[in-house]
């Protein structure tokens, strides 16, 4: 048998190959390569670890160490836990992919904890505890794959990935960090917000945040998208893209950002169905401020395409409306062309002489006002009764549901 064909029926020669090519790797990362089972793999790795031929640094993850033959000499103790495991200089050095001497300036600095290196089989003056490495500066290939696998699930629009591509490492963190942690917490409470946010980190300690900054970017994500989410100096590394993602992020309500294309929609449907925001929060497993915000800011659509309306009938033939009461104090103006009634809080002003109302449009707008009179009003709608008289028309004139839907489409994703 040549050498070529020993080694390549040889599992331990090709998985030190593989090592000595990748320097840092996990099972995954080797598996594919590899034609032997799983078991198989795992066992000869735990052979190599034996022999000092490759090092466990994590649960998952490994690190050639075959720099210099060691054959006949004795290995370093088995460490108990994943915090207790000490690497030498070179090997930090190779693990985080920087210079030696800068890993010895951060010893000296203190950034690390370290020991005197008592092995002679070692290299180096001192060993350096892993846990003291900081998460962000330990970020392996492979979990950061993972990390941007995961979280494009969160993002709501190609504007957000765009950000996230961009931005630097800590800032991509900081977006995973809370994008997550926005989809877990959906439709809590402030007492199980509170619980939840204090036992996370014992799963996942990369999602360890206070409760008070939670709520501040909450609130600065709802009105500034992405851009509110991490800090200034985490901000993308190229700067001429950020003015370009922020316009494309400010075309809808930062509200959007908070729900997923399934949560508008449903959104939308029980709008039409006239179903109250309160309960639509919770088949939409939303808050109720998120859902209430979607109502108004669709009432406002609706408002606002019928006053465009309005206001190009009237500049054309001024009319004089008719005033009518409702919730005892609130005075709403009526006005009708070509047999649709319009409504507005204050009548429109002209220079031009206006005209009174036909006896067929001053039937119509009795007709309609009878019927919105007898609507059901609660306290709530006072400050914003024209957006709700403007709702209560527009389904008059478009009783059919897939006609509401697909208008709603059109104002507002046009």
């Amino acid at each position: 048998m040549t050498k070529s064909t020993q080694s390549q029926s040889n599992p331990k020669a090709k998985i030190l190959k593989i090592a000595k090519g990748l320097n840092k790797f996990t099972l995954l990362d080797i598996l594919p390569m590899l034609d032997e089972s799983e078991k198989t793999i795992l066992n000869t790795l735990a052979d190599l670890e034996e022999g000092n031929l490759i090092k466990r640094v994590s649960e998952t993850e490994y690190l050639y160490t075959n720099l210099k033959k060691r054959e006949n000499k004795p290995t370093p103790s088995p460490q108990s836990t994943d915090s207790d495991i000490w690497l030498t200089i070179a090997e930090v050095a190779r693990l985080l992919n920087i210079q030696e001497e800068t890993v010895k300036r951060n010893c000296l600095k203190g950034n690390y904890v370290v020991k005197p290196n008592k092995e002679p089989d070692l290299e180096g003056k001192y060993l350096i505890k892993r846990s003291s490495l900081k998460l962000y500066d330990f970020l392996e290939d492979s979990e950061r794959r993972a990390m941007d696998k995961e979280v494009k699930k969160l993002f709501h629009n190609k504007e957000e990935e765009r950000l996230y591509v961009v931005a630097s490492d800590r800032g991509k963190e900081f977006i995973y960090r809370y994008l997550k942690l926005f989809k877990l917490t959906e439709g809590m409470n402030c007492r199980e917000l509170r619980s939840f946010l204090e036992i996370i980190p014992l799963k996942n300690p990369k999602l360890k945040v206070s409760y008070s900054a939670f709520h501040s970017k909450r609130k600065k994500y709802q009105t500034e998208g992405m851009m509110g989410i991490f800090p200034k100096y985490f901000m993308p590394d190229n700067k001429s893209e950020e003015p370009e993602v922020r316009r494309n992020l400010n075309r809808l309500p930062k509200v959007y950002n908070m729900a997923t294309t399934e949560q508008i929609e449903i959104i939308y449907k029980c709008f039409c169905f006239g179903i109250p925001a309160s309960q639509t929060a919770k088949i939409a497993n939303m808050g109720n401020t998120t859902t209430e915000t979607f109502y108004q800011y669709i009432r406002a659509r609706i408002f606002d395409k019928q006053y465009q309306e309005l206001v190009e009938h009237f500049d054309f033939d001024p009319q004089i409306p008719q005033v009518r009461i409702f919730m005892n104090d609130v005075s709403i103006c009526l006005y009708c062309y070509n047999d649709k009634v319009f409504i507005t809080h204050k009548p429109l002003k002209t220079k031009l002489p206006q005209r009174r109302q036909q006896p067929d449009e001053v039937k119509e707008a009795r007709r309609l006002y009878n019927i919105l009179y007898r609507k059901k009003f609660m306290a709530s709608m006072r400050k914003y009764l024209d957006h709700h008289l403007a709702v209560f028309l527009w389904k008059e004139l478009n009783p059919n549901f897939e006609d509401q839907l697909n208008l709603i489409y059109e104002m507002i994703h046009i």
